[in-house]
């Protein structure tokens, strides 16, 4: 299996597409059984950091970076005060996606974890469960008293054992690339982030608002 489908069988490309269909629509209905009542118990105990004052700190790397920082976008298009770190270096993100660059990094951990307050909560996204900057982050923010949230496909894993709280996803087997498992992590996230605006009271003006622009005055306009 050289990518996340096995294609042995397939007679042509047409069907080689129809599978990439039905495996990824395979897994996210296998997640779509195990992951809920990990989103019904997270998304409550983040209600109670944020009537804290606290925020949501997401990170992932790779493939599971994409999934942390749409999460935070969403986060924040819907009020939630959200922050999101990766190991993706800006033009060199295709390298970082495919060779991992920096998951064994603690420093980036450390740099991630001083973002971290007590009443904050500590989301990483991690398909192996074993990215090295991941979940020594989660390790990091948990000793500040952090509520730490794990979404991964392996909970018995290093990131499984600092983390307060799992959102198990179900879509295995995978191969080298981990495109099952990323779709069904960007659902849980969906869940966890939509689910938590409509039990805030979002409504669909507001989220609007979060999103409009605010321009404010530069140099280019004769600022000193």
């Amino acid at each position: 299996m050289m990518t996340s489908i096995d294609f042995d069988g397939c007679n042509g490309l047409s069907e080689k597409v129809d599978r990439v269909f039905s495996e990824e629509l395979a897994g996210l209905s296998a997640t779509g059984k195990v992951a809920p009542e990990g989103i019904v118990k997270t998304v409550r105990a983040i209600q109670q950091r944020l009537k804290r004052g606290g925020k949501l700190i997401f990170t992932g790397a790779g493939a599971s970076a994409l999934v942390a920082m749409e999460a935070a976008g969403q986060a924040y298009e819907t009020g939630v005060p959200a922050l999101c770190f990766t190991n993706n270096y800006g033009d060199s993100n295709p390298v970082a996606f495919a060779k991992g660059i920096g998951e064994d990094e603690s420093g980036l951990a450390r740099y991630i974890s001083m973002a971290v307050e007590p009443r904050d909560v500590a989301v990483a996204v991690t398909a192996s469960g074993g990215t090295g900057f991941v979940y020594d982050f989660l390790r990091r923010a948990k000793e500040k008293g952090a509520l730490t949230v794990a979404i991964t496909e392996n909970p018995d894993t290093p990131t499984g054992r600092y983390a307060s709280m799992i959102i198990k996803s179900d879509a295995k087997p995978e191969g080298p690339s981990s495109s099952k498992i990323q779709l069904a992590h960007l659902a849980i996230v969906h869940a966890l982030i939509l689910s938590l605006a409509n039990e805030r009271g979002v409504s669909a003006q507001e989220s609007i608002n979060f999103m409009v622009p605010e321009p404010v005055l530069t140099k280019k306009m004769g600022i000193k």
